[in-house]
């Protein structure tokens, strides 16, 4: 099949924007399963949660104020104390068009600033507390996330070893589009551990540094929780299968 003639997506499009697919493949990723493991979320000690009126005081989206949140964190994280804010806005702005038209703002107000870097502080402070209680493992910026077929490469946001870290900045509790990208990384690793030897996730944590919660879970007891019984190369299988199925269909409305 010409899976060049398909535009390519990355892992977190796949997961966000068609979630038909996660929807056969894990079909018991309901509301009550989202609540059941949304029980087991943490919070860490030393660390408080951004209060929502410093949010409220920025004017910029909030989809781009946690990016250049992000992007502050790094620089921390790089050991870099003094903040370089203009630098943070076109890393930002460059990711954001990845998923749609951002434009970069004018300036930063110091309400944009202090929202921001409250959150990156969190962040950098959250995966120290990580890296201590999994015993000083590595921490890697941007683990690769293979691609199949049509799905192209891409990458997380951190990782500990086996441990996939999601950064996510909502006001919310982790949600079902949190679920389905971690296990469609988590699948993709999986092939590529067959196909390639590469690492397989074990351990999924989303990590909400403005809220200081965190949730730390198997994916084997993901899985076995969202898969309705189907081992994981029934589900490796299925999933190979839903894919090229997509592309049959994808491709048959190009000839239309």
């Amino acid at each position: 099949m010409a899976y060049s003639r398909l535009p390519l997506k990355d892992p977190r499009t796949i997961a966000r924007e068609i979630p038909g697919i996660c929807n056969i493949l894990f079909p018991q990723l309901t509301a009550a399963t989202v609540t059941y493991f949304n029980r087991g979320a943490q919070s860490f000690d030393k660390i408080e949660a951004v209060p929502d009126e410093l949010i409220q005081a920025s004017e910029l989206q909030h989809a781009m104020l946690f990016e250049i949140a992000y992007a502050r964190g790094e620089q921390l994280l790089n050991g870099v104390v003094e903040a370089d804010w203009s630098g943070c806005l076109k890393v930002a702005v460059e990711r954001q068009k990845n998923h749609f038209d951002a434009k970069l703002p004018d300036d930063l107000t110091k309400q944009d600033i202090k929202a921001a870097e409250h959150v990156a502080k969190n962040m950098v402070a959250m995966l120290e507390t990580l890296q201590q209680s999994f015993s000083e493992e590595n921490l890697v910026k941007s683990p690769e996330i293979f691609g199949f077929q049509w799905i192209s490469s891409g990458n997380g946001d951190f990782s500990m070893s086996d441990k996939l870290i999601e950064v996510k900045c909502s006001s919310r509790n982790f949600g079902s589009a949190d679920y389905r990208q971690i296990l469609m990384y988590w699948l993709l690793s999986y092939m590529a551990s067959i196909e390639k030897g590469a690492l397989e996730w074990k351990t999924g944590i989303l990590l909400n540094p403005r809220k200081n919660r965190f949730i730390e879970v198997s994916f084997d007891d993901l899985v076995s929780a969202t898969a309705v019984d189907k081992t994981k190369v029934e589900v490796l299988e299925l999933f190979t299968s839903v894919v090229g199925d997509y592309a049959s269909k994808v491709l048959s409305e190009f000839r239309l």
